[in-house]
């Protein structure tokens, strides 16, 4: 298949979700000073919106529609077998060291409210398992959120010629809003409603300010619809200024920069890298070592990957007596954070996340 046909598999989204899992595990153990994990979810989201909006346009070429029905069910197919394996050995793990039973955080886990649930209310670290096994879980609400309306709303932009006006308002949007949100919550203070408990991960977890981080993705999606994609897509200069944009807003440290603007830059460098990359005749090299079986391996396994070493790291404190905190650790609390991660991570994705894959092959077609 060529890789503008939009029933191509592009097996370098796989080797980017590698990239991107490794720079958020590579930060959690000891590393964040000097691993910008927080990078490695934007990436995250940006891969999401550009899949997802090429396989509903592919499907509207299609047929004419969306099946809004079977959409849900692959989404509940994709997220809810692995998030419940996660839940229930974090539950276990909870119940052996003593962390006590909240109804409510695990209503915030089940329905995708974590990240709200975080900032308005907190999910506190038990002396026993810190960090709190739910609190990774804010990456998961921000995508669904937004999946619970886009659906409708491509199809509602592409009935009109909207889309990609709608997108780039989207991000303007987006942008405006952090700049209000820092101004009143960025020094800590600020109105609760609106700011939260927990202000200074106010901007960095809320769905309302991580928005753009998705639709740039979702943007360059329709750029690269067959028989529509510009040239310059497919040019060397994307990916080297969308790379330029990236490190850009990683070297600037500037807080005020660092909680409105450098979201914009890195997500929109993203959307740029990932069209060239994925498209261009030049970049066919960077695509052959993303397309790397074992990159290929820990992408397909990226998101048991990110429940459980999360989850890891808290086992690995426990059992160590070592606080979550910079590196170094010592060798023991690495012994424990691999065996923890990689023993229930190839459980869950050979046991339950490729059965389930397959089922969802079914329903696309």
């Amino acid at each position: 298949m060529p890789l503008n046909d939009p029933a191509a598999h592009l097996p370098a989204l796989d080797g980017l979700r590698a990239v991107s899992i490794l720079l958020v595990i590579v930060s959690h153990v000891g590393f964040g000073g000097i691993v910008p994990g927080g990078l490695g979810v934007t990436l995250f989201f940006g891969i999401s919106g550009f899949i997802i909006t090429r396989l509903l346009l592919a499907e509207w070429a299609a047929h004419g529609r969306i099946a809004f029905g079977a959409f849900y069910a692959r989404r509940v197919l994709r997220l809810s077998p692995a998030l419940l394996a996660y839940a229930a050995c974090a539950g276990l793990a909870m119940a052996a060291l003593g962390a006590p039973f909240v109804l409510a955080e695990w209503l915030a886990m089940l329905f995708y409210g974590a990240n709200y649930y975080a900032l308005w209310v907190g999910f506190p670290d038990n002396p026993a398992l810190a960090p709190h096994p739910f609190s990774i879980l804010w990456s998961l609400a921000v995508e669904e959120h937004f999946y619970l309306l886009f659906p409708a709303l491509l199809v509602a932009l592409v009935r009109r010629g909207w889309f990609l006006p709608a997108m780039a308002i989207g991000c303007a949007a987006s942008l405006a809003w952090r700049f209000v949100v820092h101004a009143a919550c960025g020094t800590g203070g600020g109105p609760e409603a609106l700011c939260g408990t927990f202000p200074a991960y106010r901007i960095h977890m809320a769905t309302d300010t991580r928005l753009d981080a998705m639709l740039y993705g979702c943007a360059m999606a329709w750029l690269c619809r067959p028989g529509a994609m510009p040239d310059w897509v497919q040019a060397r200069w994307p990916l080297l200024l969308g790379g330029a944009m990236v490190m850009t807003s990683l070297l600037l440290r500037d807080e005020s920069f660092r909680e409105t603007a450098r979201h914009s830059l890195q997500s929109g460098g993203i959307a740029l890298a990932l069209g060239s990359l994925l498209f261009s005749p030049h970049w066919g090299r960077l695509r052959a070592i993303l397309s790397w079986p074992p990159a290929l391996l820990v992408g397909r396994m990226s998101y048991v990957l990110y429940l459980f070493h999360w989850l890891a790291v808290g086992l690995a404190c426990a059992a160590t007596g070592e606080a979550m905190r910079e590196a170094p650790y010592g060798a023991a609390w690495y012994a424990v954070f691999l065996v923890a991660t990689l023993v229930p991570t190839a459980a869950v994705y050979w046991g339950i996340e490729r059965p389930v894959a397959r089922l969802r092959r079914r329903l696309r077609h």
